[in-house]
């Protein structure tokens, strides 16, 4: 093995996922357009997410919660957020909330 890149290896840090895993902090986007708070933001996502705007206690709450904080604080299931995870992060990259119908499940054949 190279000396140079033994050392290197012998100085980088044991636990590499620590580094990356917290270190950067997602910024929170301001209202735009007729969704100025939790309740328009989660009736205009759909999938019955309307009711659950009582949870979030602000702007800032909706956009900064966890997923541990939104399963164990807020007891939203997994299909629940997934689907505001999915619609932060889009309304973040400027994607206005826009309805996406669910299929109707095959019809099972013989």
């Amino acid at each position: 093995m190279n000396t140079a890149f033994a050392r290197c290896l012998a100085r980088a840090p044991m636990g590499v996922r620590s580094i990356h895993a917290g270190s950067v902090k997602k910024s929170v986007p301001a209202p735009r357009g007729d969704i100025q708070d939790p309740a328009a933001f989660l009736t205009k996502i759909g999938r019955s997410s309307a009711p659950l705007a009582e949870k979030f206690k602000s702007w800032e709450h909706l956009f900064s919660a966890t997923t541990g904080e939104m399963k164990s604080d807020l007891a939203l299931s997994v299909k629940q957020r997934r689907w505001i995870l999915n619609w932060r992060e889009k309304f973040r990259q400027g994607v206005d909330p826009y309805v996406i119908p669910l299929k109707p499940p095959k019809k099972k054949t013989k």
